[in-house]
Parts: structure tokens; C-alpha cells; sequence
């Protein structure tokens, strides 16, 4: 009777262990809430302000995927609350496995084709958390972006994504930094 009720919490645990750890995008990223006052996060660096939104970095920070290294990741605050993270991508592989990683969680994307600009963006949404994965081909440049839809629909996202290219440039972690390798997502 006892290994019966062992056995049946265990089975619960292991059917609801996956619905717990889709939550955790819906929570925040990088243990940083979704709309979390900036003055929560000290560790973050600005690099960048358009309107009256605002992007930081952390620069003690390095992630990965792949087994490459994350070029920059990008945090966006709208009047202060944390609102996205936008991710530069290094390569396909990286692109690769973080298409497969978010259609075994969050099913197939909506993908789109913009033939003027040769851009694939693949997009999800897991209850207030919309996802794009975005591959241009002329240039070879991969990125993801992660929204908090109710921030970020308070914030015109053309202007967001209009402004990611300058931030994107303005990375201030350093080749050869001191800065410990961590994974980009835990999936």
C-alpha cells in the first residue's frame, strides 16, 4: 500500500513537472520578473534609451546555447518595469536548437516570410508571453526577442524592434571577461 502511494505522488509530480516549468517564462526570465522595477536589478549596466524605454546588459554575465556563446543579451525596460529581453544569435545552430526547444514546448510557431527583406520570424505565445524567433538571410543575423505582452503592448513594439539593432552594438561584455558561462534558457 505504502509503495502504491509513493508510486501515485510520483506520477503526479512527474505529470505536472513540465506544466510547473512553462510557467517560468510566464514568471520573468533570467530570475528577473516580469515587471520588475529596474532598481531591483543593480547588476544591470544602460546602454541605450529610446522614448521612454530603456535597455541594460549585464555584464557579469555570459549565456550559451549550442555550445556558443550568446554574442548579447538585452534587457528592455518601459517606464521602468521590465517589459523584454532581446538576444543576439551567433549562428544557425543556435537558431536551430532554439526552434526546436520552443516547438516542444510551446507546439509550431506562426511562421511568417518577408520576401522584401528575406527575414523568417517564428513566433509563440505562452499566456502573456510572446516569443519571436527571427532569421534574416541576406545577412545572416539571428535573434530572439521575449515580450511581456501587457508591458509591451504598452510600448509601440516597431519603435522596440527598430532600436534593437543599435542596442545590439553597444554590448558591453568584453571578449575574455571574467564572466562564468551559464545556460540562455533552462528548457
Amino acid at each position: 500500500m505504502r509503495y502504491c502511494r509513493i508510486m501515485f505522488c510520483l506520477g503526479i509530480l512527474l505529470w505536472l513537472g513540465p506544466a510547473w516549468a512553462a510557467n517560468d517564462i510566464q514568471q520573468g526570465i533570467h530570475g528577473m520578473k516580469w515587471g520588475s522595477r529596474i532598481s531591483e536589478h543593480p547588476e544591470l549596466t544602460r546602454v541605450h534609451e529610446v522614448g521612454r524605454a530603456t535597455y541594460y546588459v549585464n555584464s557579469n554575465m555570459a549565456f550559451q546555447t549550442a555550445n556558443q556563446p550568446i554574442p548579447g543579451v538585452f534587457y528592455g525596460f518601459y517606464r521602468e518595469q521590465f517589459f523584454a529581453v532581446f538576444i543576439k544569435l551567433r549562428s544557425p545552430d543556435q537558431f536551430s536548437q532554439l526552434e526546436r526547444q520552443f516547438s516542444a514546448r510551446h507546439g509550431k510557431p506562426k511562421t511568417t516570410y518577408y520576401p522584401a527583406s528575406k527575414q523568417t520570424v517564428y513566433r509563440w505565445q505562452d499566456a502573456e508571453v510572446k516569443i519571436k524567433l527571427k532569421m534574416r538571410e541576406s545577412t545572416r543575423e539571428y535573434k530572439l526577442a521575449i515580450y511581456h505582452a501587457p508591458l509591451a503592448a504598452k510600448w509601440n513594439q516597431d519603435l522596440m524592434e527598430g532600436a534593437e539593432s543599435e542596442v545590439y552594438d553597444k554590448s558591453v561584455s568584453a571578449p575574455g571577461a571574467e564572466a562564468k558561462p551559464a545556460p540562455l534558457l533552462d528548457y
